[in-house]
């Protein structure tokens, strides 16, 4: 079985969102709450994690299902790339918003605020459309982002 191709873009995406969640988690916060900083910084800081998960977790996803289609073409090979960048986001829309709202505790200790919510929605919205428009994977035969 051949192997995906991702593109660098996806590759640069998924580092830097980890780089950035650790710095984040380990500096940032606390720096940020040691420092009498404005209410939008302390808000934008704590919601961070929320849209690094969504990004992370739609990149891999889309690769996880990406694979799939590929290893079982007979069944799935026809699915149009379209679909798969669909499903991957929506399975993790599900994902992310649930544990959000309260209905599970897959992703750890969890606290409902309205920001976080805010945040999850805009790199899950965010990370399909780079996705879309850019395509997940070099063209070989795995994805022309029809």
């Amino acid at each position: 079985m051949k192997e995906i191709q991702i593109k660098k873009y996806v590759l640069y995406l998924f580092g830097i969102s980890i780089l950035a969640f650790i710095l984040n988690k380990l500096y940032i916060r606390n720096w940020i709450l040691e420092n009498d900083m404005p209410e939008f910084i302390k808000i934008v800081t704590f919601s961070i994690p929320n849209l690094i998960e969504a990004i992370i977790v739609t990149l891999i996803s889309t690769g996880i299902l990406l694979q799939m289609r590929q290893h079982f073409s007979k069944k799935f090979g026809s699915m149009k790339i379209k679909h798969v960048h669909i499903l991957a986001s929506s399975v993790t829309t599900i994902y992310v918003i649930s544990q959000e709202l309260k209905f599970h505790n897959l992703g750890g200790n969890n606290v409902y605020d309205p920001y976080d919510l805010i945040a999850s929605f805009i790199g899950l919205i965010g990370t399909f459309g780079l996705i879309r428009l850019f395509g997940f994977a070099d063209k070989t035969g795995i994805d022309t982002r029809d």
